[in-house]
């Protein structure tokens, strides 16, 4: 019979137990102290941030309460992306077609249906055109003028519930390396960190010319992944590369 290992227990067959028991302390405050930093900074009074502690510690359903604030959104990029990529709504030249807003075919309210069915079209068209590089045209009509890329509405929920999301991901692709024994070769997954030294000037030419470059990048893996049907349950679960680019400012981060 085969016998399928847990991550817990392959990581802690690799990496042993803690020996030092005063800095797995120090290290564990100074996560929780980032946590408290965060909420202080997005104005999450001190009460809330205290009740939000103990319930992490008591309440034993763990539920994800990110996950279902982050869907619309989450839905809508599928959308983005679907309209990119999908050869019913795109031009001769691979370029996405401008969409009807309204009507049967290749229409927004036909992508709108298998993403956001819930969702008012005039709602969501306001979603776009203000979250992501869609413009109105003419005619009742949107067009899809760059990336498919739709950014978080600037909230203190959506902000904190994106982080969590992302937390998640990175924490997952470390503690997924971190179970592999050394000497075992192409079962990680990729992960990079490049850091320097840069002036404040260079540092905006840095983040300039990277943010070309990484769109590029990000535009080609885009196209090559599967996009869901929908907000409807499936077999496939998700995955994808995470980027960015960060600088060290002195302050809480």
């Amino acid at each position: 019979m085969l016998r399928v290992v847990s991550r817990k227990k392959r990581l802690s067959r690799v990496i042993g137990a803690p020996t030092n028991r005063a800095l797995s302390i120090g290290l564990l405050q100074e996560l929780h102290q980032l946590i408290l930093d965060i909420g202080a900074e997005l104005g999450i009074p001190e009460k809330d941030q205290r009740r939000a502690i103990e319930l992490a510690v008591t309440d034993k359903k763990r539920l994800r309460p990110s996950q279902t604030a982050t869907q619309n959104e989450q839905s809508v990029a599928g959308l983005l992306s679907k309209w990119r990529s999908d050869k019913r709504f795109r031009n001769n030249d691979g370029t996405p077609h401008a969409l009807s807003i309204m009507g049967k075919g290749a229409t927004l309210q036909t992508l709108a249906r298998e993403y956001v069915p819930t969702m008012p079209i005039r709602e969501l068209v306001d979603l776009i055109c203000l979250q992501s590089e869609v413009t109105r045209l003419k005619g009742d009509k949107v067009a899809l003028v760059g990336s498919p890329v739709i950014m978080t509405e600037k909230t203190p929920e959506l902000t904190l519930a994106s982080l969590i999301m992302r937390i998640r991901r990175v924490t997952g692709t470390m503690m997924h390396n971190a179970a592999i024994p050394a000497g075992v070769k192409n079962t990680g997954r990729f992960e990079r960190l490049v850091t320097g030294h840069l002036s404040d000037k260079d540092f905006q030419k840095f983040g300039m010319a990277m943010r070309t470059q990484l769109q590029d990048v990000c535009d080609r893996m885009d196209s090559g992944m599967q996009q869901p049907r929908g907000q409807g349950k499936s077999r496939t679960k998700k995955g994808g590369v995470g980027i960015y680019v960060f600088r060290e400012d002195g302050g809480i981060y």
